[in-house]
């Protein structure tokens, strides 16, 4: 083998490795301005939509309050609230579980009391409360949020979710159950 041709070897070997070296030096400045906006990438994404989706809820669920002038919160439901609280502290996603279980078995019963029979379309519980006027379009986006986030919570095997953020998530439940409780 004479020079040229292991310097040719050298080069086709090696440029690959110095093109991705080249590249992760050109985009190091702008990854790491970007990082402090990032919490945990862990399982695919799941976890940051999840914190995201729960911050956008809740200050739509706020804007809404505001926008509104709803009822207090009934004091019955203070105790499962604190039981699902307490529960954040053990386990956050075992907390968000409960909470959709609670909300959905209220919104269940006042379905099921308005049609005189059981209601059994959990898909359509959302639209059938709209539609008997117990929540509002906002609220019944509101509702559809949190059973998808329901749905990522019970998926995801790897999801850390914070237990300020499980709390978010069981007092927008909470609130929303006892808004359609009170209707």
């Amino acid at each position: 083998m004479d020079a040229l041709t292991f310097a040719a070897e050298i080069t086709k070997a090696s440029a690959w490795p110095t093109a991705v070296v080249l590249i992760a030096l050109m985009i190091r400045k702008p990854v790491t301005e970007l990082l402090p906006f990032l919490r945990t990438l862990k399982y695919k994404g799941i976890e940051l939509e999840f914190s995201r989706e729960l911050a956008q809820l809740k200050s739509d669920a706020s804007e809404n309050e505001s926008a509104s002038s709803q009822k207090p919160e009934p004091a019955s439901s203070s105790a499962p609230n604190q039981r699902l609280l307490k529960l954040a502290a053990i386990s956050t996603s075992a907390a968000v579980l409960e909470a959709w279980a609670e909300l959905e078995s209220v919104a269940i019963a006042v379905a099921s009391a308005m049609s005189n029979d059981v209601f059994k379309n959990h898909l359509a519980l959302g639209s059938y409360l709209l539609q008997c006027k117990v929540i509002s379009e906002k609220q019944l986006a509101v509702f559809n949020r949190l059973r998808a986030l329901r749905n990522m919570a019970a998926q995801a095997i790897d999801l850390n979710l914070s237990e300020t953020e499980a709390r978010t998530y069981v007092e927008l439940a909470s609130a929303l159950a006892a808004h359609i409780r009170g209707k």
